[in-house]
């Protein structure tokens, strides 16, 4: 079953915890999904940039998401949809105890730039979580960002596997917000000099002391 047969009006909405503990957890050890046709195999790290992913993928997008900040995935009502795929991580050094994977993607010079990982523990199960955002020095300024949330198990569950497999939430971000607050800032940095030189005229104004004052 293809996402294009989902009955209509639902929402894929689960939880950080169900991600991982469930439909990760279960991919990576061969257990059967409650919906395997929701979270697609997609190799995510191949030719195609994130828009082309998106325009692929987000026309029967059924999913919601709760989020309300793109750092922190806990509750908080928003409207913004997410895409949710399995991929295959490649080592940089296939050969090589290295753990370092290639986040490269596309094929212009993209690359997913990662933060700090954080550490969870649920039903027996510890996972990760990072937060990625595309970064592409060969384009100009798009008319979107995209951030990639990626859930993978603890090492210790990794060691007797084929695949490196992770589970991506992948989120698009209209930069319109930033463009109005960089105008915003302009504007207002625009103002400062003439609010300190009205504070500075105010001060010239001040009436002098007067001199049988000085003398007394």
């Amino acid at each position: 079953m293809s996402l294009a047969n989902i009955a209509v009006g639902f929402r894929f909405n689960p939880t950080e915890a169900e991600l991982a503990c469930h439909y990760l957890y279960n991919k990576v050890m061969g257990l059967p999904l409650s919906c395997p046709y929701i979270v697609q195999d997609y190799d995510l790290y191949g030719h195609e940039e994130p828009w082309q992913i998106w325009e692929n993928f987000g026309e029967h997008n059924n999913t919601t998401s709760d989020d309300e900040d793109d750092d922190e995935v806990e509750a908080g009502p928003s409207p913004q949809d997410d895409l949710f795929f399995f991929t295959n991580l490649r080592k940089i050094n296939p050969g090589m105890k290295s753990s370092k994977f290639d986040r490269g993607v596309g094929s212009n010079g993209g690359r997913w730039h990662g933060d700090d990982v954080h550490s969870f523990h649920c039903k027996g199960i510890t996972w990760n979580r990072r937060r990625y955002c595309y970064k592409n020095p060969n384009i100009g300024t798009p008319d979107a960002s995209w951030i990639m949330l990626e859930y993978s198990l603890d090492d210790s569950l990794m060691q007797n596997v084929p695949h490196y497999t992770v589970l991506c939430r992948i989120r698009k971000k209209s930069n319109k917000n930033c463009s109005r607050k960089r105008k915003s800032s302009q504007s207002s940095s625009q103002l400062e000099p003439k609010r300190q030189s009205k504070k500075l005229n105010s001060k010239l104004r001040t009436p002098p002391i007067k001199e049988k004052k000085l003398f007394m």
